[in-house]
């Protein structure tokens, strides 16, 4: 199933002949910013999916019997954006529920007094990008996307709320899923208060290693292609600033490039990170809650 999409900027890579109908495009965009409709790429062959099959945490609070029978009926249609900067507004339809991300990067910029705060979106993350509550807030701000790893995207629609009529689970497990990104939005925040580049650098690339890590002899690999720029936006400094920093990193072996452009942690994590971890151990033990030893 294809959803409309309009790219910002390298219009050459969208052929003439393949821009989709215009009634396929929502209006309303920016007069301060002209978008130029191109298709978002679907799969060759459009294909629907089971959701308990591509995101099992969905339906964690089922019973094994029905998330057995939940799977059969819990279906959604797929679609996918390439690489590229997005105007989110013209993305999808407002009737869908929203959104889900099966697979890919995307990173979404709140831009605000020409700053831009980055918030990286990847797969479990649901999505409405057809709200545009900065349009009409007391201080405007606009959103954009750049997909930096193509998106597979489910499209949730009303079958989902008539399944979860049935199965009032999946519905939790929807709702878990907002406040999950809620509160990771917390922590982007949270490290854009560090008083020092290095540190936030370091916070951010453990976090990354938390999600999509894997531990090998040379350290903790960070898979993904991140440029100075896009590390810039999700820390809130300025490329420059970062490059530096990344270097003196570098030079003291704790965090490196690799060849394909992900990225390499060696060594420990920061002294303050290792100072929460021993407190959420001894919080946990306080409240005879289990924690996962690294």
């Amino acid at each position: 199933m294809q959803i409309p999409g309009a790219a910002i900027g390298n219009r050459r890579r969208a052929a003439r002949s393949s821009v989709i109908p215009k009634s396929l495009v929502r209006s309303g965009q920016s007069p301060r910013c002209r978008v130029d409709p191109v298709p978002v790429t679907p799969s060759s062959r459009p294909r629907r999916v089971a959701l308990l099959d591509v995101d099992p945490e969905l339906g964690a609070e089922l019973t094994p019997a029905d998330f057995a029978r939940a799977r059969r009926y819990a279906m959604a249609d797929t679609a996918e954006l390439g690489r590229g900067a997005y105007e989110p507004r013209t993305i999808g339809d407002p009737r869908l529920l929203g959104l889900l991300v099966i697979d890919g990067l995307l990173i979404r910029s709140v831009i605000v007094a020409e700053r831009r705060c980055g918030e990286l979106v990847g797969p479990g993350a649901i999505l409405r990008p057809w709200d545009q509550f900065g349009t009409y807030a007391p201080m405007p701000f606009e959103v954009r996307w750049r997909v930096i790893e193509p998106l597979t995207l489910a499209l949730l629609d009303s079958r989902l709320v008539t399944l979860s009529a049935r199965w009032p689970a999946l519905m939790q497990g929807i709702f878990r899923r907002a406040v999950e990104r809620s509160h990771a939005l917390a922590l982007n925040v949270a490290i854009h208060t560090l008083q020092h580049v290095e540190l936030r650098l370091l916070v951010l690339f453990w976090h990354l290693a938390d999600r999509f890590g894997r531990v090998t002899a040379e350290g903790t690999v960070v898979p993904l292609k991140l440029s100075h720029g896009d590390l810039a936006e999700l820390i809130g400094s300025q490329r420059p600033s970062v490059s530096l920093r990344l270097a003196s990193l570098a030079a003291a072996g704790q965090l490196e490039r690799r060849p394909d452009r992900t990225w390499l942690l060696c060594g420990e994590p920061p002294r303050e990170l290792r100072d929460m971890r021993a407190r959420a151990a001894d919080l946990a033990i306080a409240g005879d809650v289990a924690v996962p030893e690294d």
